[in-house]
């Protein structure tokens, strides 16, 4: 949250002060930009309202349209990645009982929960990594792979299927997490922003006293802020990972229990249904309540 709070509250207002406070320069220095041709002679001032007018309508709705776009994209990836981790956690937690069951008691039971918990640091943990990166590892450096190979004798063993299924869902949040938005429309976003703010103050060019009016100042301050507040939202969903709107956060807490449920398991804990609370008083037999 707060590393969030730094790369996009404290930029966006630090724009809205800067450009409040730099508006009487932007102003004087567009005002000095010739807009005078000479005709035969005699010299006439061009208006350019109608054409800065359209200048900002275009740009301006070609950068909410491509901001729009790049926003409910980046949005809808962040949720698919939430879904897959959830799916992913859920079916690790399964692996984890369903070892727990076939080789409790025997030697191999501390290596195949040793490799479980590799799997979860070294591959689920990971926002960073490129995921074609991670989709390429060599089977001798795969623990799921080495799991199957320690509890199989000749044909694969029970925990086969549960294994498959945690690799499609490996895939799935590989899939997710893969960028698909390129840099280059991050950089276009910024040049359309850019834009936007230069030329705003262009149609009041004609008004002598605009630069130095407190309320023209505040309205470009805010234009300014917003565009960049804008910008560095996008640009926020489109880092995996270090943010507020990222998913590192809940991934954290999620595999929280799984390591420590690994760790006790590894340690020899028990977890049997012996440590369930007792049912309410409604559920218990008459003559036990009796």
């Amino acid at each position: 949250t707060w590393k969030t709070f730094w790369r996009v509250i404290v930029p966006s207002v630090g724009t809205t002060v800067l450009t409040a406070w730099l508006f009487p320069l932007i102003f004087w220095m567009l005002r000095t930009i010739p807009l005078t041709v000479a005709s035969g002679g005699v010299t006439e001032e061009l208006s350019f309202d109608s054409f800065v007018g359209n200048f900002l309508t275009i740009f301006g709705l070609l950068f909410s349209i491509l901001g729009g776009s790049s926003y409910a994209s980046l949005y809808g990836q962040n949720e698919a990645i939430y879904y897959a981790i959830f799916a992913e956690v859920s079916e690790a937690k399964a692996l984890v009982e369903q070892v727990a069951m076939v080789c409790q008691g025997r030697p191999i039971n501390d290596k195949v929960l040793g490799y479980i918990e590799r799997y979860v640091r070294e591959d689920l943990r990971q926002l960073t990594t490129p995921p074609s990166v991670m989709l390429a590892t060599r089977p001798r450096d795969d623990p799921l792979e080495s799991i199957l190979y320690l509890t199989s004798v000749g044909v694969p063993s029970s925990i086969y299927e549960t294994v498959r299924s945690l690799r499609q869902l490996r895939g799935q949040r590989l899939g997710a997490i893969q960028r698909k938005m390129p840099p280059i429309q991050i950089a276009m976003l910024w040049v359309l922003g850019v834009c936007l703010m230069v030329a705003s103050p262009m149609l009041i060019l004609d008004i002598q006293g605009a630069g130095r009016s407190p309320l023209v100042r505040i309205l470009f301050g805010f234009l300014c802020g917003s565009v960049v507040l804008t910008l560095r939202v996008i640009n926020e969903l489109w880092n995996p990972a270090g943010g507020a709107y990222n998913v590192d956060g809940v991934l954290r807490v999620a595999v929280r229990g799984l390591e420590e449920e690994i760790k006790q398991r590894r340690q020899g804990g028990t977890f049997s249904s012996t440590d369930l609370p007792s049912p309410p008083p409604a559920w218990r037999p008459a003559a036990e309540a009796a």
